[in-house]
């Protein structure tokens, strides 16, 4: 059924040449935007209301080890000061804690071209694909944001509707394709969010923003340009680009940029992820600069981006996101990355040449590790009384 599938949405799947990993920047800025740019106090309390209520309350729900959850029962059985609660688990012998605190925000650059449409449209499954994503979350506790970028290529159960909103078949296969095959808008985030939940054990995303590939060279020239450190060989797309140059991004040449890779290399979409991280570090230090001297900067370049956005977090959500986020810390350690294997299915083109998809395969156990490390605290438990 897969292969049948695959081959029957071949011509939607095949390399453009373009797939947009690079709109790490446009989505991380969008990301500070959404959460810096809309400031108002009597909003403030719709939003936190707003947000709470927009996903289950239930944390996720993660692997543990059951010999060790019943040994340290029975140790807390005999303490007097601690009572064993239902929503610990146990992680590598120590006891954790769901973070009911975090803000999680999906972030989605979509292969599209121009304007991007708001509605959902069944009828050609031509609302793009998710290229890049972002789960960007904010620890309101100990004030940090961590940024977690989830391969576009990672395998999963994607759904498939017709033009009246039915789910006609699930299949095994990319995660970028979720969002065009709900037909993108409104769907298109709803199936997304609940990709990406399901890929993170069941986490509580709060909300979503989508954005077309066109606006990162409008953001790019709005700040000036971007100065960055070549980090690899990249002199097959550009001469001037020799490992360990320094060149400064415009809105003409960044696309090409955050976009080169070796194509027939099985891989390479994970191989070029350095340099648009560092892209996109040395980005949003230059956006913060920008906001923190022109409180102005901020509306008029979500003014210039709006037409290229789909999102559902609303103007009191904003507002409430961004008392939050004026307070938190970004640095080179929070940034994240889902690792796991590649492996090539292989399939005859359109021109009678083999060729290949390249299917990423999460590491569960390395998944697990990030999950508990930002959205997990520890229970000192036997420190406890």
């Amino acid at each position: 059924m897969r292969n049948r599938q695959r081959e029957k949405n071949k011509r939607k799947r095949k390399k453009s040449g373009v797939e947009k990993v690079l709109m790490c920047l446009l989505s991380t800025l969008l990301a500070i935007i959404l959460v810096l740019g809309l400031a108002g106090t009597i909003l403030y309390k719709s939003g936190e209301i707003a947000l709470r209520a927009s996903v289950n309350a239930a944390g996720p729900t993660m692997v543990v080890d059951l010999e060790e959850v019943t040994r340290i029962k029975q140790d807390l059985a005999h303490n007097d000061s601690v009572a064993w609660q239902e929503d610990w688990v146990v992680y590598d012998g120590k006891v954790y804690e769901y973070r009911e605190d975090m803000l999680n925000f999906l972030l989605l650059g979509i292969d599209h071209g121009g304007n991007l449409s708001t509605e959902t449209q069944l009828s050609d499954w031509k609302a793009g694909q998710a290229d890049t994503i972002f789960l960007v979350s904010l620890n309101q506790t100990d004030r940090q944001i961590s940024v977690i970028g989830i391969p576009r290529n990672a395998m999963v159960n994607v759904e498939i509707f017709n033009s009246e909103r039915e789910r006609v078949e699930t299949i095994y296969n990319q995660i970028c394709l979720q969002y065009g095959y709900a037909g993108g808008g409104e769907l298109g985030l709803e199936k997304m969010k609940e990709s990406v939940s399901a890929l993170m054990r069941g986490l509580p995303i709060h909300g979503a923003c989508a954005v077309s590939f066109n606006a990162i060279s409008v953001i790019t020239d709005r700040l000036g340009g971007i100065e960055v450190v070549v980090p690899d060989d990249m002199t097959e797309y550009n001469k001037a680009f020799v490992q360990g140059s320094t060149q400064t991004l415009t809105g003409k040449n960044v696309v090409g940029y955050l976009r080169y890779r070796q194509y027939n290399t099985l891989g390479s979409p994970t191989t070029r992820l350095e340099r648009q991280k560092d892209f996109m570090r040395v980005a949003m230090g230059r956006t913060m600069q920008e906001i923190k001297a022109n409180p102005v900067f901020v509306k008029d370049i979500y003014e210039s981006l709006k037409s290229y956005m789909n999102t559902d977090i609303s103007v009191d959500e904003a507002v409430y996101i961004a008392s939050k986020a004026l307070d938190c810390t970004l640095g080179e350690q929070s940034f994240y990355q889902l690792t796991g294997v590649d492996k090539a299915e292989y399939f005859v083109g359109d021109n009678g040449k083999q060729d290949f998809y390249n299917d990423y395969y999460i590491d569960e156990e390395a998944l697990q590790k990030i999950m508990f490390e930002i959205f997990y605290r520890e229970v000192k438990v036997s420190d406890a009384g």
